[in-house]
């Protein structure tokens, strides 16, 4: 598929279609790829409806368990976190979703790697 407008879209982020479309388009998406993201907005609020959520329930940890959901499930394609960014930014600018959670670092890199960055 490769039109946005063919995207069929159902459960709480219905409501946020049409504007996600624009700002695809505003920012310049081409229509394969705003399709493909506009597909990725179907899929997580398809998620979203199947575990009784909401649009303001998406958190950094559920999208990461969305998103594992969806590797796991065989997906190869807009498995990541960078891939959900446009929609996350699109609803953290309409206050939708909450902003997201600052990673604790987790490994001794990753803490020197914080130390370093705030130096």
């Amino acid at each position: 598929m490769s039109s946005p407008s063919g995207v069929r879209m159902s459960g709480p982020l219905l409501v946020f279609t049409s504007g996600f479309r624009e700002d695809l388009a505003r920012r310049g998406y081409r229509p394969g790829t705003a399709a493909k993201q506009l597909q990725l907005m179907a899929h997580i609020s398809r998620w979203l409806t199947g575990g009784g959520l909401e649009a303001g329930d998406v958190t950094t940890a559920r999208v990461e368990q969305f998103l594992q959901e969806r590797r796991a499930s065989g997906r190869s394609q807009l498995v990541s976190l960078q891939a959900l960014s446009p929609m996350l930014d699109y609803l953290r600018a309409l206050g939708v979703v909450p902003v997201a959670e600052p990673v604790a670092p987790s490994t001794p890199g990753e803490v020197q790697a914080a130390s370093v960055s705030t130096k």
